[in-house]
C-alpha cells in the first residue's frame, strides 16, 4: 500500500477518533450539568428553614450551647462533622480514630470521656459500656457532655468511685449492630460489669434491619469482577443521569406502616433476648432504654428544626414509637427495660443542636434518668454485695 494512503488512513482515524472523544466529552459534560441542575431543584424545594442542622453562627443555636462563644461553638461543630467513618469486621463500620478539642476516638472504637476509660479495661473497676447510635455518641457535644460522660460523673458523684464508664456508641447503629459489638468486646477478652443499650431512632430509621452502608458495600461487592471498562461507563455522568432517571421511575411505593413496624419490633425484642442470654453466660448486667426522639411527645414550638421533614428521612420513626408503647405499657420488655421516649413531654425549650441529636443538658438529663433506673432496680448495689462476698 503507498506511504500517501497509509498517512491519509491515519490522520483520517486519529481525526474521527478525536472528534468522538470530544463529542463524548461534550455529551457527559451536558448531563453533568443536567445532574447538577437537578440536584439544585431538588434542595431548591426544600422549604427555608427546614435544614437538618443550623451554620454555627445562626443565633439560635446559643439557647442549646449556653457557655459558647461563636468561635467555641464553630469549632465544636467542625470536629463533630469531621469524624470520619471506616470498615471494622462483623459491623460494618465504626468512627476513625479522631483528636480534636472537643471530640475525640480512641483507635479502638469508642469515644473517649475524662482519661478514667483506659484500655484495656481494668477489672477492679465497674465498668460499663454503653452502646447506642449518634445520638449516645454525642455528635455535636463535646466528650464530657455525652450521655456516657454525664453518667460517669453522675455515679462517681454519688459514692461510685471505681465506676468507669466507656462510651461505645457509633453513628447508625442499630440494636442488631450493638449485639454484635458487644460480642467481640467479649471475644477479646473485654468483658463489663454492666451494658447500657440506647435504642429507637435507628432502628426505625433503618426499618429494613440492614446496617448503614449495605448499598455501598454490595455494589463493592457486585462490581468487583466487572471489568474496568464496565466500571468506568457507569461512573460517566450520562450513565448515571439515565441510572437515576430509571430508578426514580421504577422506585416502590413505600411499604405499608402495618407491614414494617410490627416486624421492626419483633426484631428488636428478639435481638435483646439473644443479648441477654449472651449476657447471662458472661454474667453481665444489662438495661435497655428506649430514647426519645423529636417527633414523639415534644412540644416542636421548642423544636429548632420543627420544619425538618422527619416523615420524609423516617416516615415510621414516629408511627413506630406509638406502637411500641403498647409492648412496653403491656410489660413486654422485661424488667430490665426504661422508658424515656416521653421525658420531654413537659419540657419548654429545645433540646436538640441538630434535627435527632440532644443537647448537652438533654443528654445530663438522660444520663440522671439512667442513673436513677440503675438505682432504683439495685443493679450498683447487686455488683457491690458480689464483690463483697468474693
Amino acid at each position: 500500500m503507498p506511504k500517501n494512503i497509509v498517512s491519509k488512513i491515519y490522520v483520517t482515524t486519529s481525526i474521527i477518533c478525536f472528534n468522538v472523544f470530544l463529542l463524548l466529552f461534550a455529551i457527559n459534560m451536558i448531563f453533568s450539568g443536567f445532574n447538577d441542575v437537578g440536584e439544585y431543584l431538588r434542595k431548591r424545594r426544600i422549604p427555608p428553614g427546614s435544614s437538618y442542622s443550623l451554620k454555627a453562627d445562626n443565633p439560635a443555636l446559643e439557647k442549646v450551647y449556653p457557655g459558647l462563644n461563636q468561635s467555641q461553638r464553630s469549632e465544636l461543630i467542625r470536629e463533630s462533622r469531621a469524624v470520619g467513618e471506616g470498615y471494622a469486621p462483623f459491623v460494618q463500620f465504626k468512627e476513625l480514630p479522631f483528636h480534636g478539642k472537643f471530640v475525640n476516638v480512641d483507635p479502638r472504637g469508642f469515644r473517649l470521656i475524662d482519661g478514667k476509660d483506659r484500655w484495656p479495661i481494668d477489672k477492679n473497676h465497674f465498668n460499663i459500656f454503653v452502646l447506642g447510635g449518634s445520638t449516645a455518641f454525642g455528635y455535636g457535644v463535646a466528650d464530657n457532655q455525652t450521655i456516657a460522660g454525664w453518667l460517669g460523673k453522675i455515679l462517681r458523684d454519688a459514692g461510685n468511685e471505681d465506676t468507669v464508664v466507656y462510651n461505645f456508641g457509633r453513628c447508625s447503629y442499630t440494636a442488631v449492630q450493638e449485639g454484635v459489638l458487644l460480642q467481640r468486646l467479649i471475644f477479646h477478652g473485654n468483658i463489663p460489669d454492666l451494658v447500657i443499650f440506647i435504642d429507637g431512632l435507628n432502628d426505625f430509621a433503618h426499618y429494613d434491619g440492614l446496617p448503614g452502608f449495605t448499598s455501598v458495600l454490595t455494589k463493592f461487592m457486585d462490581e468487583g469482577d466487572k471489568p474496568v471498562w464496565r466500571k468506568i461507563l457507569l461512573e460517566l455522568p450520562v450513565t448515571k443521569f439515565f441510572l437515576k432517571s430509571f430508578k426514580s421511575d421504577s422506585q416502590q411505593k413505600k411499604t405499608a406502616p402495618e407491614k414494617v413496624i410490627p416486624a421492626v419490633i419483633s426484631r428488636y425484642k428478639t435481638n435483646k433476648d439473644i443479648i441477654e442470654a449472651i449476657s447471662k453466660k458472661f454474667q453481665i448486667m444489662t438495661l435497655f432504654v428506649w430514647q426519645p426522639v423529636p417527633v414523639y411527645k415534644y412540644d416542636q414550638r421548642n423544636n429548632l428544626f420543627n420544619r425538618f421533614d422527619y416523615d420524609g428521612f423516617m416516615p415510621y420513626l414516629k408511627l413506630g414509637y406509638e406502637s411500641i408503647v403498647k409492648n412496653y405499657e403491656a410489660g413486654e420488655l422485661g424488667n430490665n427495660f426504661i422508658w424515656l421516649a416521653d421525658m420531654q413531654e413537659n419540657l419548654k425549650q429545645p433540646l436538640y443542636v441538630d434535627a435527632v441529636h440532644y443537647s448537652a443538658e438533654m443528654n445530663e438529663m438522660i444520663a440522671q434518668q439512667i442513673s436513677n433506673a440503675l438505682s432504683q432496680k439495685a443493679i450498683l448495689s447487686r455488683r457491690n454485695k458480689s464483690r463483697n462476698s468474693s
